[in-house]
C-alpha cells in the first residue's frame, strides 16, 4: 500500500484526491457479518482481533469524555447516537495502521520512545533531565499506568512516522502558492449607478384587496409567539466548586501533575525602526537603504529618543507608537529578527538587521526569562484549574440528582439548596427571548415552549458554559394579530415592494444604454456614475448592505465591463433601490507583501496536499480490509 501511494504520488488520481477533505470509514457493512457472537472478541480486522475488553475500555473512555464535556447528554442518548460504532471505527483505523506499519517494517525503537517521553517537560527536573519520580507521580495523578502510557505513546509515534512517510512525496508547485495569493489578494474598483426606490413611492398605489390578500397569504408573519414562564436552576463547574475551597496542598499536587500548563516561554518586549527593502532589491536600492540606516543611527547617537526617531521614520504599518512591537516569543517573527532581538539585553539597541521586510534597528525594552512558573506565583491559577476539574467531575452527578428531583415534582428551590445553588424564574419568554435571556440553544428553547405547564423538562439544557434544570410554570399560547392592527404595516410593505420593482425596471432599461469599455470623465459625470472605494475579494461594496452575489459578480466580470443585470440593494444612506455596477479597474496584490505571506501560503497548500495524500492512503487501506463484526450487540450496547 505504501509502495502504491509513493509511486503514484503525482498521478492524476492522487491529485484529484487532494480535494477530499472529510474521510469517512464505512466499516459497518464491510466484510462478513455472522452470528459467531464471540464473548471475548468485538471484531476481526484482516485476521487480527479487537478484543471485547479493548473495545469496552475505549468505549468507557469516549463515553466519560463526552459526558464530562456535555453533561446535558445522557448515556442512553450516546447509545442512540451509535457511539459504539464510532469507537469501533476508530479502533479499526488504528489496527489497519499498525498492520500496514508491520507489513513494511516500520516500528518505534525503545530509544525513540525513551527520547520522546524524556522530552516532555512535565517529566523533567529543574535542569531539564528526565525524572523517574516526576514521571511516576504525573501518571499516577492521571490514573495511567506506565505500561499503558508507553504503549499509547509508541502507537502515537508510529502513526506520526506513517504520516510522515505517506506525505513525503507531496509536492507543491512553487508558483501555485503565489497564484493562490494573487487570486485571494486581488482588489477591484467598481463604478456604480444607484436608483433609489424612494423616487417611485408616489406612483406605487396599494388597494384594500391587495392588503387583504397579502394578510391571508402571510398570516404567520403576524403571529404572536407562544410564551412560557420557566423555573430553573443554573449549574456549572464554577458554581459547584470555588477556587477558595481548594487547599494549598491540593493545589500544589495539581500543579505538580500539570506543570506543562505553567511553562512560560522566554519573551522580549521590543521596538524597531524599519527601513523597507525587498529581498531582491537592486544594489542601488540597498545602498540607499543603508545610508538611511546610518542617518538613523547618527540621530540616536546624538541623543534623540528611540521612540521619537521611530515615529518619524517608520511607515504607517511598520509598528505601533514609538516603534512598539509588544511582547515577542520564539517562533512569532522572522528568524533574523528573532535571533537579534533575543540576543540583546534590556535597553540595548542593535545594529542593522536584514530580514525579508528590510533593515531593522531593534531596541529591547524588557525581557522575561522562560521556564516553569514558581508555585507561589501559580497558586491561584492552580486552585482555579483544580476547582474547574472537581466541578466538572461533580457536575454530572449533581445534574442527575436535580433532574430526578424535578421529574418527581420536588420544589426546585429545595433541590438547588442541597448543592448550594439557587432556583430562579424567568418571567414570560418567547422562544427567541428564552435563547437570549437564558442562553439556551434553539433546541433547548423549543423544548421549553413545547413543555406542558407544571411538567418538568426531563433533561439538562445547555446554556453556554452552564446547564439548566427547568420546569415550565406558566404558558401563554400563540395567536395571530388581526388585520386592523397590521393594515398600515402591510400597506407600507407592499408600497416599498412596488417602488423597488419600478426602480429595478428603470435600471434594467438604463442598462441597455450602457456600453462596455473606457468611460470618459464627462460621460461619467453626466450619468451620475460614482466610484466606490477599492474592495478586496469577499468584501462588500462600500455604502451598501452586504450582498455576496453582487461581490462575487464584481470579481467575476472583466475590467471595464458592466454587470449584465441590475441588483436590488440597500443603500446605507439612501435606503433600498436598484444598482448597476461596472468593474473600473483590477489591482493585483502588492508584490512586496508576497514576501511576508510566502511561508503562510506555501504551508497552507502543502498541508492540503499532505492531508489529501493521507486521506487517499486511508481510503485505499479501508477498501482492501476484511472486517468482521463478531459481536454487534456489544458495539450497539444491546441490553446494556
Amino acid at each position: 500500500m505504501l509502495d502504491y501511494i509513493r509511486s503514484n504520488a503525482q498521478s492524476f488520481g492522487v491529485k484529484a484526491a487532494f480535494g477530499v477533505i472529510i474521510l469517512v470509514f464505512v466499516f459497518w457493512g464491510v466484510g462478513s457479518f455472522n452470528d459467531r457472537d464471540s464473548i471475548n472478541v468485538a471484531a476481526v480486522v484482516n485476521g487480527d482481533p479487537i478484543l471485547a475488553q479493548q473495545f469496552e475500555q475505549a468505549y468507557h473512555n469516549a463515553e466519560e469524555s463526552l459526558l464530562r464535556g456535555n453533561p446535558g447528554i445522557t448515556r442512553e442518548q450516546l447509545k442512540e447516537r451509535h457511539l459504539g460504532r464510532q469507537v469501533l471505527r476508530d479502533l479499526i483505523q488504528r489496527t489497519l495502521l499498525l498492520q500496514e506499519a508491520a507489513r513494511v517494517g516500520i516500528s518505534v525503537t525503545p530509544l525513540e520512545l525513551r527520547q520522546a517521553v524524556g522530552g516532555i517537560r512535565a517529566f523533567q527536573d529543574a535542569q531539564g533531565r528526565f525524572d523517574p519520580e516526576a514521571y511516576a507521580r504525573v501518571l499516577a495523578a492521571q490514573r495511567i499506568s506506565p505500561a499503558q502510557y508507553e504503549k499509547d505513546m509508541s502507537d502515537q509515534l508510529l502513526r506520526e512516522k506513517i504520516f510522515a512517510l505517506i506525505t513525503a512525496p507531496a509536492w507543491v508547485d512553487p508558483d501555485e502558492a503565489q497564484n493562490r495569493y494573487n487570486f485571494l489578494g486581488e482588489r477591484r474598483v467598481a463604478d456604480y449607478i444607484f436608483i433609489p426606490a424612494a423616487g417611485f413611492v408616489a406612483d406605487a398605489k396599494v388597494s384594500d384587496q391587495e392588503i387583504s390578500a397579502y394578510y391571508d397569504a402571510h398570516k404567520q408573519d403576524f403571529a404572536i409567539p407562544p410564551k412560557v414562564d420557566v423555573a430553573y436552576v443554573s449549574v456549572s463547574p464554577e458554581t459547584l466548586i470555588t477556587p477558595e475551597s481548594v487547599s494549598e496542598a491540593d493545589a500544589r499536587q495539581w500543579y505538580e501533575a500539570n506543570k506543562k500548563r505553567f511553562e512560560e516561554q522566554e519573551q522580549v518586549r521590543a521596538a524597531h525602526i524599519l527601513v523597507p527593502l525587498a529581498d531582491n532589491a537592486p544594489a542601488e536600492a540597498e545602498k540607499k537603504a543603508r545610508e538611511d540606516v546610518a542617518q538613523i543611527q547618527a540621530e540616536l547617537k546624538s541623543g534623540k529618543s528611540f521612540a521619537d526617531v521611530a515615529d518619524a521614520r517608520n511607515g504607517p504599518n511598520a509598528a505601533g507608537p514609538g516603534g512598539a512591537l509588544g511582547w515577542i516569543t520564539h517562533g512569532k517573527t522572522v528568524k533574523p529578527f528573532e535571533d537579534a532581538a533575543f540576543a540583546l539585553e534590556a535597553g540595548q539597541i542593535s545594529g542593522p538587521v536584514r530580514s525579508p521586510f528590510g533593515l531593522h534597528i531593534i531596541k529591547v525594552e524588557e525581557k522575561r526569562p522562560g521556564g516553569l512558573k514558581p508555585f507561589k506565583d501559580a497558586l491561584q491559577e492552580a486552585r482555579q484549574g483544580l476547582a474547574q476539574e472537581r466541578g466538572a467531575d461533580r457536575l454530572h452527578d449533581v445534574l442527575d440528582s436535580l433532574i430526578e428531583d424535578n421529574i418527581l415534582g420536588k420544589p426546585l428551590a429545595e433541590s438547588a439548596a442541597r448543592f448550594g445553588l439557587k432556583a430562579e424564574q424567568s418571567g414570560l419568554l418567547s422562544q427567541s427571548e428564552a435563547e437570549q435571556k437564558l442562553g439556551v440553544t434553539p433546541g433547548g428553547a423549543a423544548a421549553l415552549i413545547a413543555a406542558t405547564p407544571g411538567a418538568p423538562v426531563d433533561t439538562a439544557l445547555e446554556a453556554g458554559d452552564a446547564y439548566l434544570v427547568a420546569r415550565v410554570v406558566k404558558a401563554e399560547p400563540g395567536s395571530i394579530q388581526p388585520l386592523s392592527a397590521v393594515k398600515e404595516a402591510i400597506a407600507a410593505r407592499l408600497t416599498a415592494e412596488k417602488a423597488l420593482k419600478a426602480a429595478l425596471e428603470s435600471a434594467s432599461a438604463r442598462r441597455k444604454e450602457l456600453k462596455d469599455g473606457p468611460l470618459p470623465g464627462a460621460l461619467k459625470a453626466s450619468l451620475n456614475i460614482k466610484t466606490a472605494p477599492v474592495m478586496g475579494r469577499g468584501d462588500n461594496l462600500a455604502d451598501f448592505a452586504p450582498d455576496a452575489a453582487l461581490s462575487e459578480a464584481i470579481f467575476a466580470a472583466r475590467p471595464e465591463t458592466w454587470l449584465p443585470a441590475a441588483y436590488a440593494a440597500e443603500g446605507k444612506s439612501e435606503g433600498p433601490g436598484a444598482l448597476l455596477c461596472r468593474v473600473a479597474a483590477v489591482r493585483p496584490p502588492d508584490p512586496q507583501e508576497w514576501d511576508s505571506a510566502r511561508d503562510l501560503m506555501t504551508g497552507s497548500v502543502s498541508r492540503e496536499r499532505m492531508d489529501g495524500l493521507y486521506q487517499l492512503f486511508m481510503q485505499n487501506l479501508a477498501s482492501r480490509a476484511k472486517v468482521e463484526i463478531l459481536n454487534p450487540n456489544i458495539v450497539d450496547r444491546v441490553n446494556m
